[in-house]
Order: C-alpha cells, then structure tokens, then sequence
C-alpha cells in the first residue's frame, strides 16, 4: 500500500468517525429534549389545574 493510499483511508476514517460523533451527539440532544418534556408531563399531572406551588 502506498503512502497516498494511506492517507486517504486515514482521511477517510477521520471524516467517518467526525459525522458518527455529530449524529450520535443530535440523537443524544433529542432524547434529553423528550426525557424533560416527559418528566414535565408526569409532574403536571400530580397537581390540579390552577393550583400554584412555591
């Protein structure tokens, strides 16, 4: 294997694992958004509507 063909596949892999990590990273974000927009969820039904807690 030749040099240049080396630092293609390293450049290759680079790029691969950059764009695995930004959708990984998306992904993770997303969940975080449902997980905190289903506890509000949970804890909104524990109190009657109008009731305000301090």
């Amino acid at each position: 294997m030749n040099i240049e063909a080396g630092i293609r596949f390293i450049f290759f892999l680079v790029i691969f694992g950059v764009t695995n990590y930004l959708m990984m990273l998306r992904r993770y974000e997303n969940d975080i958004k449902k997980k905190k927009f289903l506890q509000y969820k949970k804890i909104s039904r524990l109190y009657p509507k109008g009731s305000f807690i301090f």
